[in-house]
């Protein structure tokens, strides 16, 4: 009898041994036990709301140069946008939204006219034809400033804090507050169309002027937490006709909710696994950006960050003034973050993210380049482009990118490797080319990846792969010419006439670029 037992206790513990290698929870002992091939399926995407292609490629890559894979005997690394790459929607907006609701603001009324103006070329000539508003931007900052200054006088003075929720739903009805909001992002959207992102993505920075990077990562740990939880919906403030203005009436529409889906959470783990560092590079403030990777639980797979980056008074207070000199990003840490010491010495957004990315975190990998990278738009095709260290980049899909976008580009280059040259990532590679992907999304709900490369924009029940007609036109063109991705990407991403085009429409979205695989 007492055989028979040990017998029993014998096989069940072999059968826990051998299931063992396909359980996620397994201990290092189990995988002792296991085969190489058990042990590269732990550690490989699975979710099955990845793009299929996507998930082939990235398992590819890890099989390739994981720590277990043919080349694990060098250090790689990966470079992730944030802001619809790893989030759905943009973190940094969704926090100035939270901000103007609750009025978290360490700016005194006397400053706020000339924060708004900072870095704004031509501040007195007349936008009126752009259809934006009326006036110029001097005349729509002293709308806001006005307005601002009639708040605080009745609900002030204003901190990083914010307001509690009676005065915030006082504010709310309040026509001075909907005056100060509104243009507020008006302005923000009129800059990047009439001036440049150059000058738009650090202004928004300015904003937060008077603050500490903790007291803002507070700030965007609070929107977060807020707009994280509600699902997909469409807002639109109005300026009051009650309200005497320079400008005139204006009204704003903006996206309430954001995500980071599990397939982000799944994928910087199995890089971390596979010894493939992840780092991010986003055009937001460093503040906010950290509190999204530490909220969404992303902390412990991150090497670390670089972004935008103002500088401080001798308090360690944000003021009104980008930092080119000795702005740095962050390493992750097991005690949370600790400043990087090499400057990025750019806005880390466009060409910006290349510089960045060679002065910051090349250096760590004996001036190497990413081996791989992930992107969603114009911001980040330079970084996703140039560096011929690149193997593959992923592109989340937004369906909103025309030929004129660098997302839109990247989006077609992707659909033409796969369904025209036949590519996977060994035979872009073979080819000398980065292999690229596209990832498709729901944007409706609480938002997530689909296993498509088709994205359901908010709102819409028809799946989109492109923005519009042009997008496959372009496509075809490539395949009627049988293009190679170093021909479409030098020829297509620099600015030129429907005239020179040879399409009859605009396209290309940059004036200068050093060219496909330009960088080591």
């Amino acid at each position: 009898m007492k055989r028979s037992y040990l017998i029993i206790i014998l096989i069940i513990l072999s059968l826990f041994i051998l299931n063992g290698c396909s359980d996620n929870k397994s201990d290092s002992v189990n995988e002792s036990s296991c085969s190489k091939e058990e042990i590269l399926r732990k550690n490989r995407l699975a979710r099955d709301d990845w793009n299929e292609e996507v998930k082939n490629a990235v398992n590819d890559l890890l099989d390739l140069y994981g720590s277990q894979g043919e080349t694990s005997e060098s250090q790689f690394y990966a470079v992730f946008d944030f802001d619809n790459t790893c989030s759905i929607f943009d973190m940094e907006e969704q926090t100035v939204v939270y901000q103007l609701q609750t009025m978290a603001f360490e700016i005194s009324p006397d400053e706020m006219k000339e924060i708004l103006l900072t870095g704004i070329p031509d501040v007195l000539d007349d936008l009126s034809a752009y259809g934006l508003f009326e006036g110029s931007f001097d005349d729509i900052a002293g709308d806001i400033s006005s307005a601002y200054k009639v708040l605080w006088e009745k609900y002030g003075p204003f901190t990083n804090n914010g307001v509690d929720n009676e005065t915030r739903n006082l504010l709310k009805e309040d026509d001075y507050w909907k005056e100060f909001a509104v243009k507020i992002l008006v302005m923000y959207d009129s800059i990047g169309e009439v001036c440049s992102h150059d000058v738009a993505y650090p202004w928004m920075t300015y904003l937060f002027k008077g603050m500490s990077e903790d007291e803002l990562y507070g700030l965007a740990t609070r929107a977060i937490r807020e707009y994280g939880s509600v699902e997909t919906s469409e807002v639109n403030w109005r300026t009051s006709d009650e309200i005497q203005s320079k400008t005139g009436n204006a009204s704003y529409t903006w996206t309430s909710g954001v995500t980071v889906t599990e397939n982000i959470k799944e994928l910087w783990k199995v890089f971390d696994e596979n010894g493939i560092d992840v780092w991010v590079c986003s055009a937001s403030e460093t503040g906010v950006i950290r509190a999204a990777i530490d909220y969404y639980g992303l902390h412990d797979n991150c090497r670390g960050l670089l972004a935008m980056t103002d500088k401080t008074d001798e308090n360690g207070k944000l003021i009104n003034e980008y930092d080119y000199d000795t702005g740095c990003g962050y390493y992750a840490t097991d005690n949370g973050w600790e400043h990087m010491d090499r400057p990025t010495k750019s806005q880390t957004q466009g060409k910006g993210k290349v510089t960045a990315v060679v002065n910051a975190i090349s250096p760590e990998y004996g001036g190497h380049g990413p081996i791989a990278g992930f992107m969603d738009s114009t911001g980040d095709f330079c970084f996703c482009t140039e560096f011929e260290t690149l193997k593959l980049v992923v592109c989340f899909n937004r369906a909103s990118r025309s030929v004129k976008e660098g997302g839109g580009l990247i989006a077609e280059i992707a659909v033409y490797q796969k369904d025209t040259l036949g590519f996977d990532l060994k035979k872009a590679n073979e080819a000398g080319d980065t292999f690229y992907v596209l990832q498709g999304r729901d944007e409706n709900g609480l938002r997530s990846f689909r296993n498509s490369r088709y994205t359901l924009i908010y709102g819409q029940t028809q799946e989109k792969l492109f923005k519009n007609e042009e997008n496959f036109a372009q496509l075809e063109y490539f395949r009627k010419h049988r293009m190679s991705t170093e021909e479409i990407i030098n020829n297509w991403a620099i600015k030129k006439s429907g005239e020179k085009s040879g399409l009859g429409f605009d396209t290309g979205f940059i004036s200068e670029y050093d060219g496909y695989h330009s960088h080591q």
